[in-house]
């Protein structure tokens, strides 16, 4: 990943997107405590992207560039908050503009470990240059800002370093919905005070634990803490022409299987990436899709899983499509299922 170096956390522990971002309406302030007023906002969902119509758009595919991980030279991002089918939620913009490198660093992803070296990780890094720009993913008010996000209390030697986050005006499932930014070489926002979607908040930097310059994002679900993250990738509003694969690997009876293996290669063209499902203590899956793996930002396509679930082998293709969420679900002993019914 070019210069990008990776964290290590304690244990447990612009202008284009900018424009599409801030086309998302703010919400009207209203007097009183803004904490309170994002309180009273949260349990309503942001008005995705053409939901209200009554057929969404056919997204098109774009011609696949192979980009080398270190090229800023990508595809912008679809606008937010974007949400085709009502299973998906990609209602957060990138907090990198797409004039920066804003993709997730694919060696260290959500839930974990980089080859058994560090802790779970409960977010994502973004392996942008010092200095960049750093954006609020959506509309809301800063929760936190400053050193000592991981208790909510100063401290100097706090893991995140610099770090902000944020609660949005909406939430999910009924719970209020944070955003988390870390390891920032300076903070724009204090506490307390509102920000929209786009506006920038801080710029990267490599305080706190790490060994080098980086963005680490989170999406916090019920609390603003380390212990309730879901995976941004899951979030974070896919580039123009690309899409998520998401699923879950597991046992007849239904039980997930942590770190396990499993291949991906893109067939029309591009790389292999040999891949592990969640692990650790520290991750929690989606409400609705309950998947222990998730790849954002592919393009669209057809693609071939390889793994082997005790004695049967899977060897079988599945299509990305653009702006959506494609799920699998692989089952010991059982037929691999594309895009089923979600569980309860």
């Amino acid at each position: 990943m070019g210069n990008s170096r990776k964290t290590h956390r304690i244990p447990g522990v612009a202008a284009f997107i900018l424009l599409l971002c801030l086309a998302i309406p703010a919400v009207p302030v209203v007097a009183g405590d803004p904490l309170d007023e994002a309180a009273n906002a949260y349990p309503a969902t942001p008005t995705a992207g053409w939901m209200d119509e009554a057929s969404p758009p056919e997204l098109q595919p774009t011609p696949f560039l192979d980009y080398p991980e270190t090229s800023e030279s990508r595809p912008p991002s679809y606008r937010a908050p974007l949400q085709l089918r009502l299973e998906d939620h990609y209602w957060f913009c990138r907090p990198i503009p797409s004039n920066g490198v804003n993709w997730i660093d694919i060696e260290y992803r959500y839930a974990t470990d980089y080859n058994g070296t560090m802790s779970s990780h409960a977010g994502v890094d973004l392996p942008a240059k010092a200095g960049t720009p750093v954006l609020a993913a959506a509309d809301g008010v800063v929760n936190w800002a400053g050193k000592g996000l991981f208790n909510h209390a100063s401290d100097i030697a706090d893991p995140y370093g610099l770090a902000i986050s944020i609660r949005h005006d909406f939430g999910y499932l009924g719970q209020p919905l944070y955003t988390a930014y870390a390891h920032l070489r300076r903070i724009d926002v204090i506490a307390g005070q509102r920000v929209v979607a786009g506006q920038q908040i801080g710029v990267v930097g490599d305080t706190g634990e790490t060994t080098g310059p980086h963005l680490h994002f989170e999406v916090r679900v019920g609390e603003d803490t380390f212990y309730h993250t879901r995976n941004p990738e899951l979030w974070l509003v896919p580039p123009e022409g690309y899409g998520v694969l998401a699923g879950r690997i597991e046992s007849s009876a239904g039980w997930l299987y942590e770190k396990y293996s499993y291949k991906l290669t893109r067939l029309e063209k591009g790389p292999q990436w040999s891949l592990l499902t969640y692990s650790g203590n520290v991750y929690h899956a989606d409400d609705l899709y309950q998947e222990n793996f998730a790849i954002s930002a592919l393009p669209a396509g057809t693609y071939l899983i390889d793994t082997w679930i005790w004695w049967k082998h899977y060897y079988f293709t599945v299509d990305v499509a653009p702006g959506q969420t494609t799920f699998v679900r692989m089952r010991s002993g059982i037929s691999p299922e594309i895009n089923p019914p979600l569980l309860p």
